[in-house]
């Protein structure tokens, strides 16, 4: 799902900030993150730490490149997230470029509850081998 247009206020481009309260494995220190959408590309987005702008990573909404991509929330998760309805989540996989080549971890997802503003990143081990999927770019998203 992509990043809405209301989670940015267009008039000032004031970021709406999201709070991991667990932080992302490997940047556990940062809690507070911004979702900046790719300006022309609605299915990409930029996870940037509020605490330290140089800190982020582009994200992509895996679905139109991958459309039977599902990701299956336990009750610690929900609790987490603080996720009441279902359309209040958005899923994000992480980006790679190796070369000009782009890849996803959809073993890792980034989920984002809207109306709480809270995030967390996902760690699906029976997904390991889909740690570096490459996103065909070229043809595009799957119809």
């Amino acid at each position: 799902m992509p990043v809405e247009p209301s989670a940015v206020e267009n008039s000032q481009r004031k970021l709406v900030e999201f709070l991991f309260p667990r932080g992302i494995p490997g940047l556990e220190l940062y809690r507070r993150y911004l979702i900046e959408p790719v300006p022309d590309n609605r299915l990409f987005a930029m996870l940037i730490a509020a605490e330290d702008p140089s800190i982020g990573m582009i994200m992509v909404d895996p679905l139109p490149f991958f459309p039977r991509y599902e990701v299956s929330l336990q009750r610690n998760d929900r609790k987490d997230l603080m996720l009441k309805k279902e359309q209040d989540l958005i899923v994000f996989t992480t980006v790679t470029l190796d070369g000009s080549k782009l890849y996803t971890n959809l073993a890792a997802p980034i989920l984002i509850n809207v109306a709480q503003k809270r995030g967390k990143q996902l760690i699906v081990p029976h997904r390991c081998d889909d740690m570096r999927v490459p996103l065909d770019t070229v043809a595009g998203p799957e119809n």
